[in-house]
């Protein structure tokens, strides 16, 4: 679903098939949506951290959106 659109998850997070998880981090200055590496703060990261949604999926393959089950359970 997320593989080669430019789509992301109501929960800005999304694993890769190896496992890897990546939060949305902003946007590149062309609007493409950047992620950074879960675990990272995308508030105080620098630029050069982040990755392109495009990049990202050349190098991890397919972006799964990652629900929040507590959320979900919630309503």
């Amino acid at each position: 679903m997320f593989g080669n659109s430019t789509a992301s998850p109501p929960t800005g997070l999304v694993q890769a098939a190896d496992g890897s998880r990546w939060r949305k981090a902003g946007a590149a200055p062309e609007g493409e949506q950047l992620y950074v590496l879960d675990g990272v703060d995308p508030e105080t990261c620098a630029m050069w951290v982040r990755v392109s949604h495009h990049e990202l999926v050349e190098l991890v393959g397919t972006l799964t959106p990652v629900v929040d089950l507590r959320k979900a359970a919630a309503k």
